[in-house]
């Protein structure tokens, strides 16, 4: 028993010595204000990062001129400058495929385009990157029937 205690107090003595040793040229609480400053000054430096890792957004609204048009209207912004943006129609028969460099300084474009309505399923996928090398990316999907709706029953349509 006597032992027991022995080899307790041994342990506690060489872990918490150090502590002991430490706080006892150092005013109270200084280890702990020490480490609060560390984990603040890493927060802060996280928050950086995660502001410079930031990728521009991309959203896109969709409105029909006609029953065969449809007018794509791009809009593009983020928390540092713009660097480009593309936007590419997928698939075989694509008939959309560009670059656009950005003017320096912008941090928010938009861009408005017209296509035809097709005979099959779209998609277009865009793509902007700022100046720091982060992309962002969107699809969309368009359905054919989009601007004149399915047909109904009964009726013949375009």
């Amino acid at each position: 028993m006597i032992e027991r205690r022995i080899l307790v107090l041994s342990l506690v003595s060489i872990l918490c010595a150090p502590v002991f040793a430490y706080a006892g040229g150092n005013p109270p609480g200084q280890p702990f204000q020490n480490l609060q400053l560390q984990i603040d000054k890493l927060t802060q430096q996280l928050g950086g990062l995660t502001n410079r890792l930031t990728p521009p957004t991309i959203s896109q609204t969709l409105s029909c001129i006609d029953a065969f048009l449809l007018d794509i209207d791009l809009s593009i912004t983020g928390n540092k400058e713009i660097a480009y943006f593309a936007i590419q129609e997928q698939g075989i028969n694509s008939s959309v495929n560009t670059i656009t460099f950005v003017e320096p300084g912008l941090t928010s474009v938009n861009y408005q385009f017209t296509v035809e309505s097709g005979a099959e399923v779209r998609k277009f996928l865009f793509i902007a990157s700022d100046t720091e090398g982060n992309t962002g990316k969107s699809l969309i999907q368009i359905n054919p029937d989009i601007c004149f709706g399915p047909c109904p029953p009964g009726e013949i349509c375009p």
